[in-house]
């Protein structure tokens, strides 16, 4: 597989410049660990920039001896290129010995790199270097999202979704050494399929079971749970495929269960949930909810159900008891069979008051809309607890629901300054989720 060069117009124009210069000082390559350093001095000496110099690549173990001894050996008929990758592991003496070489000559250039950021050796012995006359230091940032859009169009062959180089960016922050290890050592690019909006992760239809603790992927599996914070479901999902692949499926179970769901993928999302070990469904209320409403919409319907949430409560702690009544109560009133004790439930914290108020609003939605407003009002309030409030597209969802019980209350003007931005689904607006999930309460 080829490994594409992108990017890095900045820095080769700024190392070119130089290097055709009359004179110049030290030309100092910096970047953190994988950030390309390597690549761009490799790509430098590729180039027709060089031509006219006599390079001579040192070593970061080289001696201060053997540098002498290399730098005298060279010929002078031309302009003399002295070239250390990865400097920071040299020694002061050994970058004494290279500048001394350098001022001896008068057509002598010097090109280093060393790593940044908090990775940076303290003191970097390179530092000698930096306040010399002429020195010029050239940063290696991290790509940017259209950067490994195009990373990933060349190693696929063709335009590849926003979504999935988002998802490869979130997971690396952009580094190209991180990329590598997905995309090469873990094989993810031979996990890309062709979709109707470019190329995407290929979604598992096994789950593997988790990996050797040594090779997980908590970059990847803290980019999914923050993506499916946020609202980002398309850049989740892709994270979510990508963690799949990676053996981290067990790591993302709840965004990757829901998103399934979501994306009108129920038997997948079942068969993702009947892979986990025994009793992590039902002990994982999040987990516990994606099959409530995967029973929902199967066989056994709403009534399935409400009597696996209700099993899944008695074999549950005092804790999550009330958690997973109120999820039973939420899924018969959103199916019109509301439970008459909705509002008996304990609600000992914030996500189980929320669904109280939410199979209450659901229960009084048609006949009393007035009184849904208020349930549908005090529910999103307490969605502000974040993930510690609901699954992420639960606000979505109540706000659509709200903005039905204004209506239906004949407060046309309140609904419709809610609806602002929504109905029209901005992005991250949530309106792709509230109609994903009105498509599932059908």
């Amino acid at each position: 597989m080829n490994w594409y060069f992108v990017g890095r117009r900045e820095q080769l124009a700024a190392i070119g410049s130089v290097l055709r210069a009359a004179d110049g000082g030290p030309i100092i390559v910096t970047g953190e660990p994988g950030a390309g350093r390597t690549r761009l001095v490799e790509h430098v000496l590729e180039s027709g920039e060089v031509a006219r110099y006599e390079t001579v690549l040192l070593g970061p173990r080289d001696g201060a001896g053997e540098i002498a001894a290399r730098v005298q050996a060279v010929p002078r008929d031309r302009p003399l290129l002295l070239v250390m990758d990865d400097a920071q592991a040299s020694d002061d003496e050994s970058l004494l010995a290279l500048r001394a070489a350098v001022g001896r000559s008068p057509h002598a250039r010097l090109l280093v790199t060393t790593v940044s950021g908090p990775a940076a050796r303290r003191p970097d012995p390179v530092d000698c270097l930096r306040f010399e006359p002429g020195a010029h230091i050239v940063d290696v940032p991290p790509f940017t999202a259209d950067e490994v859009s195009a990373l990933l169009a060349g190693l696929a062959g063709g335009h590849v979704r926003q979504a999935t180089a988002d998802a490869l960016h979130a997971a690396t922050g952009g580094n190209p050494g991180l990329l590598r290890e997905f995309l090469v050592g873990r094989g993810l690019s031979e996990r890309l399929t062709r979709g109707v909006a470019g190329w995407e992760f290929q979604c598992a239809t096994e789950w593997p079971p988790p990996p050797d603790p040594a090779s997980a992927t908590p970059r990847l599996v803290n980019a999914t749970r923050e993506a499916w914070a946020s609202l980002a479901f398309d850049r989740a999902f892709e994270l979510c495929k990508a963690a799949v692949w990676c053996g981290e499926g067990h790591a993302v179970s709840v965004p990757l269960a829901h998103l399934l769901l979501l994306r009108g993928r129920g038997r997948d999302s079942m068969a993702f949930l009947d892979s986990l070990p025994d009793g992590v469904v039902q002990s994982t209320p999040h987990l516990a909810l994606a099959r409530a409403v995967n029973l929902t919409r199967g066989p056994g319907g709403p009534a399935g159900a409400a009597e696996f949430l209700l099993r899944a409560a008695v074999a549950a702690g005092p804790r999550p008891r009330p958690l997973l009544l109120a999820y039973r109560a939420w899924i018969l009133a959103l199916t019109g069979r509301p439970a008459k004790d909705a509002g008996a439930i304990e609600r000992p914290d914030r996500e189980t008051a929320l669904f109280v108020h939410a199979a209450q609003a659901m229960a009084t939605l048609r006949t009393r809309p007035e009184e849904a407003v208020f349930h549908l009002r005090r529910a999103l309030a307490l969605t502000a607890g974040g993930m510690e409030a609901g699954p992420p597209w639960l606000p979505p969802h109540l706000t659509a629901c709200l903005i039905d019980a204004l209506l239906l209350a004949g407060r046309a003007g309140e609904a419709t300054l809610l609806a602002a931005g929504f109905h029209r689904g901005e992005p991250g607006s949530g309106w792709d989720v509230a109609l994903a999930m009105s498509l599932l309460a059908a």
